[in-house]
């Protein structure tokens, strides 16, 4: 099923996204720091807000939810990498839009593995089967795909590619086989040709990456078990080692919200973790999700506007939007 087709006002816009990093500066992420007012606290406990459990997300045509996105409004996107669509839920979880989903189309999706929203509410979906980035308007309209170059075209398609879009707007892609984040301009193309993440040797298997507010950025590296934070320019600021762990650590995603604290999908705790700027200290246990008789896996993590916490375990499949509140 393949999404919403251009009519024939929308015939140019299938060049858009040829010109989407063309606005500067560049891609515009909706990432800016909030200002501090009397409702930012830290994170101690998290409550749900609401759950989309396995009834609810088949009747939202949603099989597999494997990637979460918010944008500015509060709307969910969800990709849905069993049936190969994003399907855009309003705040309690009814379905706006869809697009994607299998056929030979333009509009249709080959192998999708990550998304992302800009400022301007642009949906943007990493195919790594046909190596492009695929962009739909705020309406779920098709825009155009553009394929990655250079030896981005190589990375886009490997086994655990991922985009980030900073604040600044600028878009990367997170190679496991570059072992690398690598900053691409608006023809898709490297914009180094040196790395951007150093030491050459910080970075064994990074699987997940998120920017701060203050432009530094997050990456998990499963190998070694290991959070790494660096600054802007790429250099390697701090490592926190949490092989040892307990409970134990797996990181699938992760997200930072606007007061600057990292949020994680631990997987084979259970659990979301909170870490702060600097982790001083191990994380803390927001919320225990599951248990022993039922296992519940969180895989994808997203941080709205008001900072709700959406959290998703494809194989159960549920998600849970959660909401942070002060200590108890």
């Amino acid at each position: 099923m393949s999404g919403p087709k251009r009519t024939a006002p929308q015939a140019h816009a299938a060049a858009l996204l040829l010109m989407l990093c063309a606005s500067a500066p560049g891609l515009a992420a909706d990432t800016s720091p909030a200002k501090p007012d009397s409702t930012t606290f830290a994170p101690y406990s998290l409550r749900t807000d609401w759950t989309l459990d396995r009834d609810a997300l088949e009747a939202a045509g949603i099989r597999r939810p494997s990637r979460l996105a918010y944008d500015s409004d509060g709307n969910l996107l969800v990709l849905d990498t069993e049936t190969r669509r994003v399907v855009k839920l309003d705040p309690r979880g009814r379905v706006l839009y869809e697009v994607g989903g299998y056929g030979q189309d333009e509009t249709s999706l080959e192998l999708p593995v990550d998304i992302a929203v800009d400022r301007d509410q642009t949906l943007l979906v990493l195919d790594r089967g046909r190596g492009a980035l695929v962009a739909f308007d705020r309406a779920g309209r098709f825009l155009g795909q553009r394929l990655f170059q250079g030896a981005a075209a190589e990375d886009s398609r490997s086994a655990g590619a991922r985009i980030l879009l900073d604040r600044f707007g600028k878009l990367s892609l997170l190679s496991v086989r570059a072992r690398d984040l690598i900053p691409v301009d608006d023809r898709l193309q490297p914009i180094r040709a040196t790395r951007t993440l150093i030491p050459e040797d910080s970075l064994l298997t990074p699987v997940a990456v998120a920017a701060s507010p203050q432009g530094e950025i997050w990456v998990y590296d499963a190998t070694r078990v290991m959070l790494l934070r660096f600054a802007q320019s790429g250099r390697l600021r701090f490592t926190a080692h949490l092989g040892s762990s307990v409970p134990p650590v797996s990181l699938p995603d992760l997200a930072v919200d606007q007061a600057g604290y990292l949020y994680a999908a631990n997987q084979a705790g259970q659990s979301v973790e909170v870490f702060s700027e600097g982790i001083v200290g191990f994380a803390r246990t927001l919320r225990v999700l599951g248990g022993d008789r039922i296992p519940w896996r969180p895989a994808a993590l997203a941080i709205g506007p008001h900072r709700q916490i959406a959290v998703a375990d494809p194989d159960r499949p549920e998600i849970q939007v959660l909401t942070p509140g002060p200590r108890p």
